[in-house]
């Protein structure tokens, strides 16, 4: 070895030394964090070769693949309840195959989401754990065996449709499943595949901060909020799913006047098995008249992505009619991509709404074209950064 090697050698061992006692400091710090993080994965970028990258990409779903074979198994939760197993006892307890069992958690082991800790035996680790919080490992059920099989099918769809931009009628969703029926449909039908995409709802829900954390709750609502109308509406939840949202609110505001309203189809309301009493449920179906004229404010959280923008005008047109001129907000959840430089989560999350719905995210360039079509102005967008959702907050134009 030249002596300038054993140097780099050298210099690398520090590097790794001192990497390993920064991100313990940083796990302390979120912001800490996820900037180390930022900076290791652009010089992973850095390093790996044109054909690394390409490899890398061939093997993925392969990863996917084997986490989802271990949960199908029964392997997660008695590494988790009972550490270290060994391959015959999980053999024992799952009755599948030991050899399987081995094949399986050695890609796992490989890709830390368990510890190897001896021959044929294997511990958990706070990876392994998570995953048997519902909302997370049923959250990997959805995006494996709905999400992940309609992405596969993209390359499909789109040379059968003439690579068109997906706009409907029928969704990739529907051509990977060969089924008539859209995603939402197709779930309520099977129940226990609707259970993960509520696990999935709820598990996005885990590190993300509220819009009401990051905006200026009293300028966007409380400020000029009708009070002497012991029946206003204070802000409705459209399309909110079991409640989640507004019990939030709720618990942040808890003196805040004004009725709360969550509003959903009738099978997601029936439901709801615990939400605050003073939060009124209401069947509505966001694709006709909205039935509450001048409320504060209309609230819509992840739904308007889940369609094509001639569908959501068709929902927007619907608020925009209820709106009072001058009083009520509308206020949109969800992301707002940067017209330049958009982060590899939120890009893929577009290609899931392709595939899912012929939905898409929007650019907030897009977003403002497509509220002023249905006759909103754009009051303000409120963000924290790229790498999270944004509140658009918008009134009916004069």
């Amino acid at each position: 070895m030249s002596p300038s090697s054993a140097r780099n050698v050298d210099r690398i061992t520090e590097l790794q030394n001192s990497l390993t006692s920064l991100s313990k400091v940083a796990l302390e710090n979120e912001d800490e964090r996820k900037k180390l993080l930022a900076v290791l994965r652009a010089q992973v970028a850095v390093l790996e070769t044109p054909l690394e990258v390409v490899w890398r990409m061939m093997m993925e779903p392969h990863q996917s693949t084997a986490l989802r074979s271990a949960q199908g198994m029964g392997l997660i939760e008695p590494i988790v309840s009972s550490s270290p197993r060994t391959a015959t006892e999980l053999a024992t307890i799952t009755k599948c195959d030991k050899q399987l069992i081995v094949r399986i958690l050695r890609c796992l082991s490989a890709m830390k989401m368990v510890d190897e800790v001896d021959y044929e035996t294997y511990a958990s680790n706070p990876t392994t754990q998570i995953l048997t919080v519902p909302s997370v490992g049923g959250g990997f059920k959805f995006m494996f065996d709905e999400a992940a099989v309609s992405v596969v099918h993209v390359p499909a769809f789109l040379s059968k449709t003439g690579y068109k931009n997906p706009e409907g009628p029928e969704t990739c969703f529907q051509s990977a499943f060969n089924t008539d029926l859209q995603l939402f449909p197709y779930l309520m039908a099977n129940p226990e595949r609707m259970g993960h995409l509520n696990d999935l709802m709820t598990g996005q829900r885990m590190n993300r901060t509220e819009w009401f954390d990051f905006s200026d709750v009293d300028s966007i609502l409380f400020d000029g909020m009708d009070t002497k109308d012991s029946d206003a509406t204070l802000l409705i939840d459209i399309g909110g799913g079991r409640g989640h949202d507004l019990e939030a609110f709720r618990n942040k505001f808890p003196n805040a006047k004004g009725k709360l309203v969550l509003q959903d189809l009738p099978p997601v309301i029936a439901d709801i098995e615990a939400l605050d009493s003073s939060i009124v449920r209401m069947e509505h179906n966001f694709f006709t008249e909205q039935p509450i004229k001048g409320a504060r404010a209309y609230y819509i959280r992840s739904c308007l992505h889940d369609y094509n923008d001639a569908d959501d005008r068709k929902i927007l047109r619907q608020i925009v009619d209820a709106m009072k001129p001058g009083y009520s907000k509308l206020l949109i959840f969800e992301w707002i991509l940067p017209d330049v430089g958009t982060p590899l989560y939120p890009a893929l999350l577009d290609l899931n709404m392709l595939a899912l719905f012929s939905g898409m995210e929007r650019t907030e360039t897009h977003w403002r074209n497509l509220l002023e079509s249905v006759g909103l102005e754009v009051v303000k967008v409120w963000s924290i950064g790229k790498e999270t959702e944004g509140l658009i907050e918008a009134m009916k134009k004069a």
